[in-house]
């Protein structure tokens, strides 16, 4: 058994996309995952799956999400090995615990193409700085995510892919939650 995360984009946000967590659950049951469990609200589900690659997980749950609760969910994938990649591999030189609660990583559907990284550059010094590596953007906010410029860029339109993201906290407690059998 391999294990995977999904991470869902935009549920039980401001009343929109509601899935409760208990629904989400059964339905990964229904589509045969094993050892499902979820942490907090906002779509992350870890499951476990016979399936070598994690390829075409993604477009079978978005379309079950779709059938069973009536909405389109963007869902990506990343197995354990990737999100425990992605952990040791924060370009950022963090120290300090307060220092974490201002990063924040972006997972995206698909790597971005050169040109798309071109777009991305000039966001990637200042106050608050960017970095996007391999299908990640990695993002360190100076004072907070709610009073920084970048929190208005759709980087999802700058590179022309899907995405979601996560606070650093989260991504450990999820990373967590993966490593349990």
């Amino acid at each position: 058994m391999n294990t995977y995360i999904a991470l869902l984009r935009g549920i039980n946000v401001g009343g929109n996309k509601l899935i409760k967590m208990q629904e989400l659950k059964a339905m990964f049951g229904e589509l045969q995952y094993k050892n499902v469990r979820t942490y907090i609200q906002s779509g992350n589900v870890v499951f476990e799956s016979e399936e070598a690659s994690g390829a075409g997980l993604a477009g079978v749950i978005s379309q079950r999400i779709r059938e069973t609760f009536g909405f389109e969910v963007p869902v990506i994938l990343r197995s354990l090995e990737e999100l425990e990649a992605v952990i040791a591999g924060n370009p950022f030189p963090l120290t300090e615990p307060e220092e974490f609660k201002r990063l924040y990583v972006s997972f995206l559907a698909e790597e971005p193409s050169a040109e798309a990284l071109e777009r991305v550059r000039p966001y990637e010094e200042g106050a608050d700085k960017v970095r996007v590596i391999g299908k990640e953007i990695y993002t360190y906010y100076e004072v907070s995510v709610s009073e920084s410029p970048l929190f208005k860029v759709q980087f999802d339109k700058l590179l022309g892919t899907n995405l979601t993201a996560r606070n650093w906290n989260t991504l450990g407690k999820v990373t967590a939650l993966a490593r349990k059998p």
